[in-house]
């Protein structure tokens, strides 16, 4: 029977009662209409995605337009689960993702995000797809940090992190004695592990996928500071808009479908297989 997730998801949406699954804001929080974006892709049977490019979770073709990666093969499984269609509609930066919610440009945020908890006062978060390692890179020839990176926490030691991003985050509630270089939002990665080559930082705190991808072109120029012991672990989810439980109750079952059966797995081998995946418990196995 086609719907069958939407209906088996509506229905414990009834049986539970809408705000067993909603944030309930403060007044100090704009209100959101329930659930007017479930209801309008019950309408026309379409999901509206946003989405941002990160590498290579979502990689798009200059030329020809074309999108690909992890999370446009998932999220189109997804629309076959549910016997729907994904609309891939707009392209839009990780600081502007609720704008767009409040535009009413999409239904979902269809890429990897970071649950921030003040973001969470505005959005709601998917249950986990995942969860991304972010290691402490270093160069190559500094060994101060290679028994303990508790060492970072030093006046000696400078840190290079982005503002806003989770690199500040860890900087910050991890290592505060440290000195920290700033660097906006719109600078590149590639930069910041630049600054930890030249010696301009002692440290920068990335995925290994980025360290990789600079490595590739400046070969032995950086290491990983004790590479089975990541600074941070984040749970990754997608976004949709606060006020949406009955879309957020059919997203999250279908996802945990698609976690107990491999496919999200399947989909980072296919897509990325080099990744530094750190995969959702499954709870069936020991």
């Amino acid at each position: 029977m086609k719907n069958i997730i939407l209906i088996l998801a509506l229905s414990a949406v009834v049986a539970l009662g809408t705000n067993h699954f909603m944030y309930k804001p403060s007044s100090s929080v704009i209100s959101s209409p329930q659930d007017v974006a479930f209801e309008r892709i019950m309408k026309t049977g379409t999901i509206r995605c946003g989405y941002a490019l990160y590498d290579p979770l979502i990689t798009k073709d200059p030329d020809t337009g074309k999108i690909e990666g992890v999370f446009y093969d998932l999220v189109n499984e997804m629309g076959r689960e549910l016997d729907l269609k994904i609309d891939w509609v707009a392209e839009v930066g990780y600081g502007e993702i609720e704008e767009g919610f409040l535009a009413n440009k999409y239904d979902v945020f269809c890429s990897g995000a970071i649950p921030i908890p003040k973001r969470a006062k505005y959005t709601f978060y998917t249950t986990p797809l995942y969860y991304q390692a972010t290691v402490a890179w270093v160069r190559s020839g500094d060994t101060r940090f290679d028994k303990d990176l508790e060492r970072l926490n030093a006046e000696d030691v400078t840190l290079v992190v982005r503002d806003g991003d989770v690199s500040e985050s860890i900087a910050m509630k991890k290592f505060p004695k440290a000195k920290r270089i700033s660097s906006p939002q719109m600078v590149d990665y590639t930069q910041m592990l630049v600054d930890v080559h030249t010696g301009k930082a002692d440290a920068g705190f990335f995925e290994k996928s980025f360290g990789d991808k600079f490595l590739a072109k400046n070969s032995n120029a950086i290491k990983i500071a004790r590479p089975n012991q990541p600074v941070n672990l984040s749970p990754v989810s997608m976004m949709l808009p606060m006020g949406e439980g009955k879309l957020k109750s059919v997203l999250d079952m279908t996802l945990t479908k698609l976690i107990l059966n491999g496919s999200v797995e399947a989909f980072f081998r296919k897509n990325a297989p080099d990744y530094d995946l750190w995969s959702v418990g499954v709870p069936y196995r020991h």
